[in-house]
C-alpha cells in the first residue's frame, strides 16, 4: 500500500501545452504549464516557414533545443482563419435535429467567414512578412490611390501596383516581392466550405437575471474555419508526429485568435468591455456577469483599423452600458491609440495581465505577445469559462473492429472458409461414395462364392465404378474453380479496398451519398443528394481525377432539382455510373 501511494506521489508532472499561432505568414509555438491557478510560459519560438509541414517541424526542432527531448504530447492550434462570432437562431431549436442546427450555422457563418477572413493583399502580407513597418504600409496604400487617380485622368498611363511602388520607393527589394507574391496566391484557397463548432451561450444566473420573459431567440457561440485549412493542419500533425526522432503530438483542438483571451479577466460582477486587436480584426466583447452578451469583429487586413470604426462600435448598442473597459491585446496598436479612445469613449483602459484572474509567469521578451496563448491555454486547462467555442482537432481513432484493415482483412480470411466449406462437403460425398463401393464390391464378391455372378450386377458394379470416376474428375475441376475463385475475390477485394477510401477523399462538405449499388462487374451505381449544383460539380471534377489510377471512369452523371418532393424541395439529387475504362 505504501509503496502505491509513494509511486503516486512520485508520478512525473505533466510536460505542459504546445499552444500554436498560425496567421498564414508565420507561425508562433509556446509551451505554456498550467499549475493550480498558475500559468506559466516555459518557451516561445517563431518560424517563418508557411507550409504548415515545414513550420511545425521548423518550431518544434527550436523548441527541442530550448527544453531538450521532454515536449509536450497535446497541442491545441490558434488559427487566423478561424473566425468566432455570436449568431442568433430564431426558429425552434429545441425540435430542430442536428443536421438542421449543422445546416442554419453553417449558412449563419458562411457570410461572417467571407466578411471577416483576411484579405491577402500584397501591403498586408509585406508587412506581416516583417518587410514594411506599419508607417510604410500606410504610406504605400496612399501612394496607389494616388497613382489610380492620376491613370483615370489620362486613360493612356496604367497605375503602379502596391509591389512595383514598394520597390520604386525602397521600402522592399524585388525578391521581397516576389516572395509575397508567390505566397499571396498559394492562401488563396478555392474551397471555402466551413468546418463549424458552436455552443449554446448560458444563461444570465438567476441572482442576476431581471427579465423574466420568454425569448424564443437562441444563442449560440459558433467557431467556423474552411475545411481545407482545417485538414492542412490535421494532415501536418500526421506527417510530423513521431517523425526523425520528433516527439508524437496530438492536435486537440482549433482555436480562434480572437476572443480567446476572454477567459483571462477576473471580472464577473460588472458590465465589462474587453477588446482585442490583431493584425487581422479588432474583437470587441461585452460581459455582463461572465455571461457574453454581445460581439462584434471589425475587418483590419485589407485597410489600416480607423479609429473612428472603433469609436462607432463601443458607444452603439449595449457597449454603451460598459461599466469597465480591458484592452486585452494591442497588437498593431499605438499607445496614442489608446490614449485617443479612452478620451473618446470616456473609459479608462485597464491592461491584461494585471487584470487576469490568473497568476501568470511569462518572460519579458514575449509577454506582449502570448496573451492569445494564454488565454486558449486557460481554457484548454479547464481554469478559464467556456466563452469560445473551439474547433475539433485530429479526431480519435476508429474501433478496432471498424478499421478498414480490419475489415479487410476478415474480408480476406472469409473467402478461404467459405471455399473450403465446399471443399469438405464435396470431399465427404466421395467419402461416402468410396465406402459404400467398397462395401458393394465386399457383398459381390461374397456372392462369387457362393453362385455365379449375374450380368446385371455386373453392369451395376460398372455404372458404380464410373460415377466414382466422374466425382474424381469433379473434385479436379472444383479445386480448379477454387484456385480462380481464390484469384477472383482477391484482386475484387484489392479493388474494394482501394475504390472507398477515393470516394472518401472525394467528396466534399456540400454532399451527402444515399447509396452505390454495384449493378455488373466494376459497375457502379452513385446516388446522393447536394444543397447545390456547384458541390456536385466539384465533387463529379474531384471523383474523375481520383478514379485514373483505378482505370474507373463516370460514364454518366445526371442531377436535378427535387422539387416534387415538399420534404427534399430545393435539394440536388444527382445519380453517377462508374465503368472500367474501355482499353484502346
Amino acid at each position: 500500500m505504501m509503496k502505491n501511494i509513494l509511486a503516486l506521489l512520485s508520478k512525473k508532472p505533466s510536460k505542459g501545452l504546445l499552444v500554436l499561432k498560425c496567421d498564414c505568414l508565420s507561425l508562433r509555438a509556446t509551451v505554456i504549464k498550467g499549475q493550480a491557478d498558475k500559468l506559466n510560459v516555459l518557451a516561445s519560438v517563431m518560424s517563418w516557414e508557411t507550409d504548415p509541414v515545414v513550420a511545425l517541424t521548423d518550431v518544434i526542432t527550436q523548441l527541442k533545443n530550448q527544453l531538450g527531448p521532454s515536449l509536450p504530447s497535446e497541442a491545441i492550434l490558434m488559427h487566423i482563419n478561424a473566425i468566432p462570432n455570436l449568431v442568433e437562431i430564431t426558429e425552434n431549436t429545441n425540435s430542430a435535429t442536428p443536421t438542421n442546427l449543422a445546416e442554419m450555422m453553417r449558412w449563419e457563418m458562411d457570410g461572417v467567414v467571407a466578411d471577416l477572413s483576411p484579405v491577402w493583399d500584397l501591403g498586408w502580407i509585406l508587412l506581416g512578412r516583417g518587410y514594411l513597418t506599419q508607417e510604410q504600409r500606410d504610406r504605400l496604400l496612399e501612394l496607389a490611390m494616388q497613382e489610380k487617380a492620376l491613370s483615370s485622368r489620362h486613360t493612356g498611363g496604367k497605375a503602379l501596383r502596391v509591389g512595383e511602388l514598394a520597390v520604386r520607393e525602397r521600402m522592399a527589394t524585388q525578391e521581397q516581392v516576389k516572395d509575397c507574391l508567390q505566397l499571396q496566391e498559394k492562401l488563396q484557397l478555392p474551397d471555402q466550405s466551413l468546418i463549424t463548432q458552436w455552443r449554446p451561450v448560458p444563461k444570465m444566473p438567476s441572482e442576476f437575471s431581471t427579465d423574466d420573459t420568454f425569448d424564443a431567440t437562441q444563442h449560440y457561440i459558433c467557431s467556423a474555419m474552411p475545411i481545407a485549412q482545417h485538414l492542412q493542419w490535421i494532415n501536418a500533425f500526421n506527417k510530423v508526429s513521431g517523425n526523425k526522432g520528433l516527439p508524437k503530438l496530438k492536435l486537440k483542438q482549433v482555436y480562434p485568435i480572437a476572443g480567446s483571451t476572454l477567459t483571462l479577466p477576473e471580472i464577473h460582477d460588472e458590465v465589462l468591455m474587453v477588446t482585442e486587436f490583431h493584425p487581422a480584426y479588432a474583437l470587441c466583447a461585452l460581459l455582463e456577469n461572465g455571461v457574453i452578451q454581445d460581439i462584434v469583429t471589425l475587418k483590419a487586413s485589407s485597410y489600416p483599423l480607423e479609429i473612428d470604426l472603433v469609436v462607432q462600435t463601443l458607444q452603439s448598442g449595449r457597449f454603451a452600458d460598459a461599466e469597465r473597459w480591458l484592452i486585452a491585446n494591442v497588437d498593431g496598436q499605438t499607445l496614442s491609440f489608446f490614449d485617443e479612445l479612452e478620451g473618446r469613449i470616456n473609459l479608462r483602459a485597464e491592461y491584461l495581465p494585471k487584470a487576469s484572474r490568473l497568476s501568470l509567469d511569462v518572460p519579458a521578451t514575449v509577454k506582449n505577445n502570448v496573451l492569445a496563448e494564454l488565454g486558449a491555454a486557460s481554457h484548454f486547462f479547464g481554469r478559464g469559462p467556456l466563452l469560445v467555442s473551439p474547433l475539433g482537432g485530429t479526431p480519435p481513432p476508429e474501433p478496432f473492429y471498424r478499421r478498414q484493415g480490419v475489415r479487410v482483412a476478415a474480408s480476406i480470411a472469409l473467402v478461404p472458409m467459405i471455399i473450403g466449406g465446399f471443399e469438405v462437403l464435396n470431399q465427404w460425398e466421395i467419402s461416402s461414395l468410396r465406402n459404400e463401393l467398397i462395401e458393394k464390391e465386399k457383398t459381390l464378391s461374397g456372392m462369387g462364392d457362393q453362385r455365379e455372378i449375374s450380368q446385371s450386377d455386373i453392369d451395376k458394379m460398372n455404372q458404380n465404378i464410373e460415377l466414382y470416376k466422374g466425382l474424381e474428375q469433379e473434385l479436379a475441376g472444383l479445386q480448379y474453380q477454387k484456385q480462380l475463385v481464390q484469384q477472383v475475390m482477391l484482386k475484387r477485394q484489392n479493388f474494394v479496398e482501394k475504390i472507398l477510401p477515393t470516394l472518401s477523399h472525394s467528396i466534399n462538405d456540400g454532399v451527402i451519398l444515399d447509396s452505390m449499388v454495384e449493378t455488373d462487374w466494376y459497375h457502379f451505381t452513385l446516388t446522393g443528394r447536394s444543397i447545390d449544383q456547384s458541390s456536385i460539380d466539384d465533387f463529379y471534377r474531384v471523383l474523375s481525377i481520383n478514379l485514373q489510377p483505378l482505370q474507373m471512369t463516370i460514364v454518366d452523371n445526371p442531377s436535378r432539382l427535387d422539387q416534387g418532393n415538399v420534404t427534399q424541395a430545393g435539394i440536388y439529387a444527382f445519380e453517377f455510373t462508374l465503368r472500367q475504362q474501355v482499353m484502346q
